[in-house]
């Protein structure tokens, strides 16, 4: 066992980290009697000379003649020695006792403490090596506290905006239900920022990092009573104790809201702030932590879904939306599994040909139980969920197939989702689907929206630029709907362009339809784009259509949607319904 000097200089070669120092050297400083070891050598040099003299008296007495008194006087001598001897053996043992074994023996138990969870210290009562190693065991012990501190913040708290996190604020939750007075109530709010993404696109993720750390101070400044908690990425959550019974929950939510009524300087440009909240509250919408937080985001879900920068409180029939919806999840993730879905196909007609052109494939879901569920009610569901990846290369696979049988040159038109062009992997899809059916490239059609373009606009482009290249012809769809639709135009050369259907039923009643129907073909025409217009269900609309130099239309009026196995009757019949529209016409 090493002397205590060098456990001294091992203990003080902890940091303030409590980490150790990669050399540890040894005390060979020479001994001070204030010391320990200079104690106990003192102590033992006494008992050494003590031991002597009674060697030298009872050699004396062995050898030479004294007489009785004096050999008496030596014996007292000798006794007295002897228990002089005796005595400095109890003072080392009571010494190295109090100064050495006592203070390692307490350190034992200090360290064993620690090794249990416990807070603990040593006492310090002497300056010398002993005295030395307990304080620096203290050191030791407050270092590895402060690391622990610094460890436990560090788990339980956001890095970049220093926030709880969403363990930490789920223990604060819970504390808060629990201490919950019967006249109190506790809200949550759930706080999601609209848009983020695009500032990350745009500006870049150092300047979405500025943006959430602004959101983080500004919610704090704002709402000093509220615990704010950054749960992931863009979401945000707030947490507010003790609020009386008789609170204006009203006037608290604009609060919050108002905390994103504003728009943010990053790197020079402007960038809007603005959020989506949900809101619960209990104990009328749960009295556990775990409740609290899904209604909480069941009433985000909704204000995003009512539009951008609002919020909304949770309502019971919100829980029963939610329940319908992962029931459809379930039923939709059971319906890709079987291929329960149909493909239905409405035909594109020519004006200026007089001829069938082309069926846009339209995906239908027979369900079991509901019957016939509509596109817009379980595509938007797929698209969250991300199964439209699924679904899409269905239909791709299928409509390329099913057109494959149609008599030359009939094409087949099938839509995009704006998820679908996230992937990377879509032109190796679409290659895929054309080579496994035979269909010619020139004879599919991929129709996209504007939204395509909002979600990534470099990325959309690559892949439209990489489908062009294929010989896929390219159709925006709902054409006129979106707020920058000829900035579109100017990024891409697309080959069709769909007016969308608002515009064609406003060609019925009095007002400006027909000028911006002129506008769009007339700009078309100027591109080299080819028109269609969707929706026409009436003669007089097929009439200003043909006028205003729409070159193809879609609608009931040439047919409704119709099922695969109607598809060849329909193009045998397709004569004699031209010669209608011509009549009409």
């Amino acid at each position: 066992m090493p002397r205590p000097s060098f456990l001294v200089r091992t203990a003080a070669s902890i940091d303030a980290d409590g980490e150790g120092a990669s050399e540890v050297k040894r005390d060979h400083s020479p001994l001070r009697f204030g010391s320990v070891q200079g104690r106990i050598a003192a102590a033992l040099i006494a008992l050494f000379a003590i031991v002597v003299g009674s060697l030298i008296v009872l050699f004396a007495t062995g050898f030479a003649r004294i007489d009785s008194t004096s050999a008496a006087g030596a014996s007292v001598l000798v006794v007295a020695l002897l228990g002089a001897e005796l005595a400095l053996v109890l003072l080392l043992g009571l010494t190295l006792a109090r100064t050495i074994t006592q203070p390692l023996g307490d350190l034992t138990r200090a360290a064993r403490n620690i090794a249990r969870g416990h807070r603990t210290r040593v006492i310090v009562n002497s300056n010398d090596e002993v005295g030395r190693l307990a304080a620096s065991f203290n050191a030791m012990v407050e270092a590895l506290e402060t690391r622990e501190r610094r460890i436990t913040h560090v788990a339980l708290h956001d890095a970049l905006t220093g926030l709880p996190n969403r363990e930490y604020f789920s223990e604060q939750l819970e504390q808060a239900l629990h201490r919950r007075r019967a006249d109190t109530r506790v809200l949550v709010a759930f706080i999601d920022l609209d848009d983020f993404k695009m500032v990350n696109d745009t500006l870049g993720h150092a300047a979405g990092d500025r943006l959430l750390c602004d959101v983080a101070a500004t919610l704090q400044a704002e709402l000093p009573e509220a615990q704010i908690a950054r749960l992931s990425g863009d979401e945000f959550v707030a947490l507010i104790r003790d609020l009386p019974s008789h609170a204006d929950l009203a006037g608290l939510a604009m609060r919050l809201q108002n905390c994103f009524a504003r728009s943010v300087v990053l790197d020079g440009t402007k960038a809007a702030a603005s959020a989506s909240i949900g809101i619960a509250v209990a104990p009328e919408d749960g009295t556990e932590g775990s409740v609290l937080l899904k209604n909480a985001d069941l009433a985000l879900y909704r204000a995003k879904h009512a539009g951008k920068g609002g919020h909304h409180f949770f309502e019971s029939s919100l829980d029963e939306r939610a329940r319908h919806r992962r029931r459809m999840e379930a039923d939709l993730r059971t319906a890709i599994r079987d291929g329960a879905f149909e493909l239905h196909f409405q035909p594109l007609y020519s004006l200026t040909e007089d001829r069938l052109t082309a069926f846009e494939a339209l995906v239908r879901w027979p369900h079991p139980a509901l019957g016939l569920i509509s596109p817009n009610d379980f595509i938007p569901l797929a698209e969250e969920t991300g199964l439209i990846m699924e679904i899409g290369e269905w239909v791709m696979r299928e409509a390329c197939r099913k057109a494959q049988d149609w008599p030359q040159p009939l094409s087949v038109a099938v839509n995009l989702s704006s998820k679908q062009f996230l992937s990377p992997a879509l032109p190796a899809m679409v290659v895929q689907a054309l080579a496994a059916s035979g269909l010619p490239p020139q004879r599919l059609e991929v129709e996209i929206t504007e939204n395509a373009f909002t979600t990534n606009l470099t990325k959309t482009l690559e892949t439209l630029h990489a489908l062009q290249g294929l010989g896929v012809r390219i159709a925006l769809d709902d054409f006129g709907t979106g707020y920058s639709s000829l900035s579109f135009l100017r990024l891409f050369p697309f080959d069709k362009l769909k007016i969308d259907q608002t515009f064609v039923r406003d060609l019925a009643e009095e007002g400006n339809a027909h000028t911006v129907i002129r506008a769009i073909t007339t700009l078309a025409d100027a591109l080299g784009i080819e028109t269609l217009a969707e929706g026409v269900e009436e003669a007089g609309q097929l009439a200003v259509l043909r006028q205003e130099g729409c070159r193809q239309i879609q609608g009931f009026l040439l047919s409704r949607p119709i099922v695969s196995r109607d598809v060849a009757a329909f193009i045998n019949n397709h004569a004699s319904r031209a010669e209608v529209i011509r009549l009409r016409a």
